[in-house]
């Protein structure tokens, strides 16, 4: 008689995905989890699919970062997807973004430069711990009638042709599914699964390395590292309130962020450039802490007693990269870092996200209504291009300077104005979302985008004249009211042709701060400008022989003294005239 073993029994989830969907999205991290609210809330009887590959709820203060949203990403979040109530409970409240330039050593953090950006009572932005709202997010998802799951990962895609519609495959460890879709939203991440599957990867060319880590109880380094100095202390309105920036300690060639979550932990972490800091020097805990201990050492000095705090460690080597489009008529749309990633300065992964999202959200909307949707991918292809290869230009090739107090605050103030004006206030305003709306913008915008590209080269070669290295003062936008008044007004309302007006009054102040940057830049060249001259804001440079070819002194310029009248308060972020003292 053969023996025979006994059967095993094959265990699949009570529910499971099936049939035909709307849109199926692939992933459900924070681009997928939002994505799928918002189309769902939008078009409530549409089928909607999401499916992560994690069996799991997520971890709280763990692995993910992006945990910091400035303006735009925080209105997405609130507003467009209704987690307001949530981040004002679960959340915290962020103020500003801060930066703490270089001083002999970075032994003493109250002799360094301090900057922070303004931090408006009705401009809002969080610190958010990912693993808290992405669980509260998937449990909204399926309350509003998402087919939320867990535990099921993309195995292939099979495109339909023409109407036709696609083939999913799903892998979960007890068996595979198999659904269709109308629309395919890849929310993958650096899994990256159709930009793999298609092969329509593109490079960035800015090679920059990260690490980081979360350390359990937070950290009040706003006290351990002030000490008992009052005069330092006493710089902000209240106590502790630096702890609630997201704070960036930079320096050559690297910038190390500080984010407190309201969970308890903190999140600490580098982006570095391996031309300077090669990746095996922060490529594990231990490396990273030998590091911190050479350029950070009162962060090393917080962090080594307290190695069993430790909750995670996490690395990646060459994190930017691209795709050759986001939208297709095809019917497929690549969201968050499914498309790509650029870089962690200024916090822009949630701006992206609400990007890519609402575009997507616009061109899905449109086929499933019945109407023609060919126009929209080829527009939002081409508007969401015009928003991250400028950004790219932000960073790429600019992190050697990063260690340069007042070429950094410069460089700061001047991306974060041209970002209030020409991104933040139209979004939060909800004109951003629309293309007749984008196009009366881009009507608006465009002569000037440029400007901000020819910036970054002058910030790079004023870098190359001048490496003074200053101490002793905090810039806390507190007089530049200028700048101040653009950052407030993206949470002041806003209707009708209000904020085009705003706008259009905002890109002269603009003009006037290029001038007023590059006059400060151009004491060190061998002829100084004449500040009488009316410059043209769009020809700055520190190359004197092109400025005749570049138009420099033709057409209507402005001149030093008419910058300054337009820029109430500018001297604030001059570093000399604040009082601040060379180190050493």
């Amino acid at each position: 008689m053969t023996d025979r073993s006994a059967s095993m029994p094959e265990f699949m989830p009570l529910r499971v995905p099936n049939g035909h969907y709307d849109v199926a999205v692939l992933g459900g991290g924070l681009a997928g989890l939002s994505f799928a609210l918002q189309i769902k809330q939008q078009r409530p009887e549409a089928r909607v699919l999401l499916a992560e590959k994690r069996a799991e709820p997520a971890r709280e203060a763990a692995f993910k970062v992006g945990e910091s949203s400035v303006e735009i990403g925080a209105h997405y979040y609130r507003e467009v997807i209704g987690m307001r109530d949530h981040l004002e409970e679960k959340q915290l409240r962020k103020h500003g973004l801060r930066y703490i330039l270089p001083a002999e050593g970075n032994k003493e953090f109250t002799k360094r430069v301090e900057f922070c950006t303004p931090a408006h009572h009705a401009a809002y932005t969080h610190q958010i711990d990912r693993g808290i709202f992405e669980n509260e997010l998937f449990d909204r998802c399926t309350a509003a009638g998402v087919d939320a799951f867990r535990g099921f990962r993309a195995l292939d895609v099979e495109l339909g042709e023409g109407d036709a519609e696609h083939k999913i495959s799903l892998g979960h460890e007890n068996g595979d599914v198999e659904v269709t879709a109308r629309w395919i939203v890849d929310a993958t991440g650096r899994g990256n699964f159709m930009r793999r599957k298609l092969g329509i990867g593109t490079e960035t060319g800015h090679d920059i390395n990260a690490s980081w880590f979360r350390l359990a109880g937070g950290l009040d380094w706003e006290t351990e590292w002030g000490g008992d100095d009052e005069e330092w202390l006493s710089r902000m309105p209240e106590r502790g309130l630096r702890n609630y920036s997201t704070t960036h300690l930079v320096d050559e060639g690297y910038w190390l962020w500080l984010i407190q979550l309201a969970s308890g932990p903190i999140s600490i972490g580098i982006c570095a450039d391996p031309r300077v800091h090669p990746f095996e020097e922060i490529s594990s805990f231990d490396a990273f802490l030998n590091w911190m201990k050479e350029h950070e050492p009162q962060l090393a000095a917080s962090v080594e007693p307290r190695r069993d705090d430790v909750l995670d460690f996490l690395r990646i080597q060459n994190f930017s990269y691209a795709s050759t489009q986001p939208f297709s008529r095809d019917r497929w749309c690549l969201v968050g870092e499914a498309f790509g990633f650029i870089d962690a300065l200024y916090s822009p992964g949630s701006d992206f996200i609400a990007f890519t999202n609402t575009f997507s959200g616009e061109i899905v909307k449109k086929d499933l209504d019945g109407q023609d949707y060919g126009e929209a991918v080829d527009f939002y292809n081409d508007f969401y291009f015009k928003l991250f290869e400028p950004t790219l230009r932000l960073y790429k090739d600019n992190y050697q300077f990063f260690g340069n107090p007042q070429v950094m605050i410069s460089k700061v103030v001047f991306d974060s104005m041209f970002y209030f004006a020409l991104l933040g206030s139209p979004f939060v305003h909800g004109r951003m979302t629309k293309m007749e709306d984008i196009k009366e913008l881009l009507e608006l915008f465009t002569p000037i985008i440029p400007l901000s590209g020819r910036m970054q080269e002058l910030f790079r070669d004023w870098h190359e004249m001048e490496q003074t290295e200053w101490e002793g003062v905090s810039v806390l936008s507190q007089q530049f009211a200028t700048y101040r008044r653009g950052q407030e007004e993206i949470g002041l309302p806003a209707e009708g042709d209000l904020l085009i007006q705003r706008s259009a009054e905002k890109l002269p102040q603009i003009k006037a701060l290029a001038v007023w940057i590059f006059h400060k830049a151009a004491r060190n060249l061998p002829e100084v400008p004449d500040e009488d001259t009316p410059i043209n804001p769009m020809a700055v440079s520190l190359h004197p022989e092109r400025w005749e070819q570049d138009g420099l002194f033709s057409g209507e310029g402005i001149s030093l003294n008419q910058a300054r009248e337009m820029l109430v308060g500018v001297e604030e972020i001059d570093l000399e005239s604040r009082g601040a003292v060379v180190a050493g």
